[in-house]
């Protein structure tokens, strides 16, 4: 389970911190705040790019705090621009980072985590981490990506993928 997610999400807050960079940067070339963008949103009943941005990392340290049997850090969702989401993605990621490999070895996969909603409700390890909490990270990391995209940021898959370890064969 470590691979599989604690590996996974610390790359992909990594390349969700890169696209805000990328924000920044056409912001700048266009000469515009980039926190003009911090509440912008897909659909009037969507949430917000910093919303998703918390989401996103909530869900990524609550699963990894839950399977490695800790309680997980509380962040105030208190962020007002980018430096404060860039913060935000760079303390999830040194959390996950600090969860040693050898805390998921005694995660069964019929352990049942409690799931926020609904509530009283819970899911095996195995079915919580493939079928909730990796696809709800991945739901709010590509809503980001697609409200910057939305807003002009030149982002493209590889921004979202970011450097694969391809070997030669």
């Amino acid at each position: 389970m470590y691979y599989q997610f604690v590996q996974q999400m610390h790359h992909s807050l990594g390349q969700l911190d890169h696209c805000l960079l990328s924000a920044e940067t056409y912001a700048a070339s266009r000469g515009f705040d980039v926190n003009n963008l911090f509440m912008a949103r897909l659909a009037p009943d969507m949430l917000p790019l910093a919303v998703q941005i918390r989401i996103a990392c909530d869900g990524a340290k609550s699963l990894g705090a839950q399977l490695a049997g800790q309680t997980p850090p509380r962040h105030e969702d208190n962020e007002q621009n980018f430096t404060d989401l860039h913060a935000r993605i760079q303390k999830v990621r040194d959390y996950l980072a600090s969860l040693p490999e050898s805390a998921f070895e005694q995660v069964q996969s019929d352990k049942v985590i409690p799931v926020p909603y609904p509530p009283g409700k819970g899911l095996p390890a195995d079915e919580y981490l493939v079928m909730r909490q990796i696809p709800n990270v991945y739901f709010h990391i590509c809503a980001a990506y697609m409200i910057l995209r939305s807003n002009g940021v030149p982002l493209g898959k590889a921004d979202y993928l970011g450097s694969l370890p391809f070997l030669d064969i």
